[in-house]
């Protein structure tokens, strides 16, 4: 079922519940994926994700179509993600589920299993602000100048910061670059 974005948010600023939930539940698992990535842990993602869809629901009168609502809802659950980050001490994250078809080869699933372990662990050694760089770039797919607008920062600390993540990922990572290129 395909739904009309901007419709549902037309409607959702008319006071339309119905139309928010919809909303909700087309961007829930990319905010869940994005909270659980910068905070470490499910439980910080869960109320970081809740808290973004609150923040965004209250402040839907005043989104101005200026950026995709993606990117505006993004900011607001970097934003929550990082507050909780700032709040608690960070903890390591748990690995996500990842789905294996029964047709995979044992082997293989355990060596991804184990790259997802170690690239999450590399992950939770960053700083939160390259981390959140690195996890708005290369696991979310945004572009640099959504990302610096997400992040209120010039393009320039976006390269910056991801250039230095990715490297100290690559540092802790090493076996795993040569082994795979």
């Amino acid at each position: 079922m395909t739904f009309d974005e901007r419709d549902l948010i037309n409607r959702s600023r008319a006071g339309e519940i119905e139309a928010f939930d919809l909303l909700v539940r087309l961007h829930q698992d990319r905010i869940y994926n994005l909270a659980y990535r910068i905070t470490g842990n499910r439980e910080d993602a869960s109320d970081a994700a809740q808290d973004a869809f609150v923040r965004a629901y209250q402040a839907l009168p005043r989104y101005r179509e200026d950026a995709a609502f993606s990117t505006w809802l993004y900011r607001i659950a970097t934003n929550a993600a990082l507050d909780l980050v700032r709040r608690r001490p960070a903890s390591p994250p748990v690995e996500l589920s990842a789905e294996y078809r029964a047709s995979d080869d044992p082997e293989a699933a355990a060596n991804r299993r184990e790259v997802t372990r170690r690239v999450h662990a590399a992950l939770s050694h960053l700083t939160v602000e390259y981390r959140t760089a690195v996890v708005l770039r290369d696991l979310q797919g945004l572009a640099y100048g959504e990302i610096a607008h997400i992040l209120q920062v010039p393009l320039g600390t976006v390269r910056s910061r991801l250039a230095r993540g990715r490297e100290a990922m690559r540092a802790q990572l090493t076996d795993l670059v040569g082994a795979e290129g």
